[in-house]
């Protein structure tokens, strides 16, 4: 056996090595002869030399150089002096000494542990099959152009107003329940008003929400409602009148404003990129499960699903979602 100050010698050389090649490129030049460049710039018999020992576990010079690499290049530059690196080697063997202690209580068995193994095993499958082949694939600028174009509406679109409505047939119950909307601290009361009183079926389990509409177009409530939310300054406030259409009297909250958004193509070029580069991850992620599908039995009763009743505190009631 060395003595310890020898050790101590070497594992610093061992270590200085490590970082001197993990400072190269994963793809080096090839090898003598065509062969594979080896990883980081460690020979098989550099990798496998064993830097630390803790319980049945070992950390070679080749885990050292992969945890070391995949740190981002300003953590990278934190550890090029010897007392940084063997800084970063005592923290992966405090890390082996929790996962030691760990396993010894029994933690590994754990279903919140096996869940936290399984979703891992997913990303890293997803990763492999679907991110690095879409990563050789690029998005072409002719694409984002015929995005842009065909969904201008998206990048350029007028001012929006979101309303919550009570709708009333009769006016004079329309004109007390105006007058106790116009005492509401909160949009949360008038949602609860709307649910007491509105006749509106089609918005009345949600509170009376109209969603956003613009103040002209062919989609949206009537002219008049747009009108006056239009005329309302500020988000949370009540317009004072009964605003009236066919359909009867309306009591309107104004709940929300966007002001309008104008694009152009250079502006928007990035977020249709990101729009594009998304879809065609859902569009992979589709075609590897339909395939994994095909390939196994998959079998899913969702007669036993309606019957299942889930009680979670604290939870939305139907109408908030």
């Amino acid at each position: 056996m060395l003595p310890a100050g020898l050790m101590s010698l070497r594992s610093t050389a061992v270590v200085t090595l490590v970082c001197l090649c993990v400072s190269c490129s994963k793809t080096e030049q090839a090898a003598p002869g065509g062969g594979e460049a080896p990883t980081y710039g460690l020979t098989e018999a550099q990798a496998d030399e064993v830097l630390a020992t803790v319980g049945d576990r070992t950390i070679t010079v080749g885990e050292f150089a992969e945890r070391l690499g995949s740190q981002s290049p300003y953590l990278r530059a934190r550890f090029e002096s010897p007392e940084r690196r063997r800084e970063f080697l005592d923290n992966l063997v405090r890390f082996e000494l929790l996962v030691h202690e760990a396993k010894r209580r029994g933690y590994a068995d754990r279903p919140e542990v096996t869940r936290a193994r399984r979703n891992a095993m997913v990303q890293q499958l997803i990763k492999k099959e679907v991110e690095e082949k879409l990563a050789t694939v690029d998005i072409t600028d002719e694409e984002i152009r015929a995005e842009y174009d065909t969904n201008a509406g998206e990048y350029n679109r007028p001012a929006q107003v979101r309303a919550n409505d009570i709708l009333m047939k009769d006016e004079k119950a329309a004109q007390k329940v105006l007058a106790k909307a116009k005492k509401v601290k909160n949009i949360e009361e008038f949602r609860a008003l709307a649910r007491e009183n509105s006749e509106d079926e089609s918005t009345k389990a949600r509170g009376g929400d109209l969603q956003f509409f613009t103040l002209e177009g062919e989609q949206g409530p009537p002219t008049a409602i747009r009108e006056a939310a239009f005329d309302v300054n500020k988000v949370g406030s009540v317009y004072p009148e009964l605003v009236e259409t066919e359909d009867g009297y309306h009591i309107l909250m104004v709940t929300g404003k966007r002001a309008p958004l104008t694009r152009t193509y250079e502006q928007a070029k990035r977020a249709i990129r990101h729009k594009l580069s998304r879809r065609r991850k859902d569009a992979a992620m589709d075609t590897l499960l339909e395939r994994l599908k095909a390939e196994s039995e998959v079998e899913i009763d969702y007669d036993v699903l309606s019957e299942v009743r889930v009680d979670v505190p604290g939870g939305q009631s139907e109408g908030d979602r």
